[in-house]
């Protein structure tokens, strides 16, 4: 499996992609077109498409930032493999590009597990190594005005978010991540 940069829409996966990402997200969690269009630009936004024999697989999204102290994160912000082909491995495989070689403090979101996906979804990152900081309160905000701010978990790898990690996550989402959406 491969990870492809996307960085323009001309690429000849990026339709398929976009539908990947309308199908396997909530509208609140999904940042318009035109926006996503603007970040590629961003230089701390790498798009991914991820393929596989010739085919489109998934995508994967994440922000590469340092804090003012120096401490480099990864956010993964989307992460999404096709629904046809799941259960192959290749979510495993996918997340340990977005985990990198440990030099970086990865983040990620995830839905409170609340039911039966939820649950899967949070031990099969738990399998892979990240853990859930469930001692802060995180509020995602909407990418759009007609969606509301809704509650996620922030998880986290290879160790747990200490209070000024998780408040630099925060600022960088506010002030960099937020920035491509519809609600200025």
């Amino acid at each position: 499996m491969e990870l492809i940069r996307i960085q323009d829409t001309a690429h000849p996966y990026s339709a398929r992609a976009w539908e990947i990402y309308e199908q396997r997200f909530p509208l609140c969690e999904q940042r318009p077109l035109a926006e996503h269009i603007k970040a590629l630009d961003d230089p701390a936004f790498h798009y991914n498409l991820l393929a596989d024999e010739g085919r489109l697989v998934g995508l994967l999204s994440w922000w590469d930032w340092e804090a003012k102290d120096g401490t480099p994160f990864r956010f993964g912000e989307h992460f999404a493999i096709s629904p046809d082909i799941r259960g192959g491995g290749y979510g495993s495989r996918a997340l340990k590009y977005l985990l990198g070689s440990g030099e970086r403090l990865v983040l990620l979101e995830i839905d409170p597990p609340v039911d039966d996906i939820s649950r899967r979804r949070e031990q099969f990152y738990m399998r892979n190594g990240l853990v859930t900081n469930y001692e802060y309160n995180h509020v995602h905000p909407s990418f759009r005005p007609t969606t509301e701010p809704h509650k996620l978990l922030i998880m986290s790898y290879p160790r747990p978010l200490t209070p000024g990690e998780f408040r630099e996550f925060q600022r960088f989402n506010n002030e960099r991540v937020l920035r491509y959406s519809e609600i200025k």
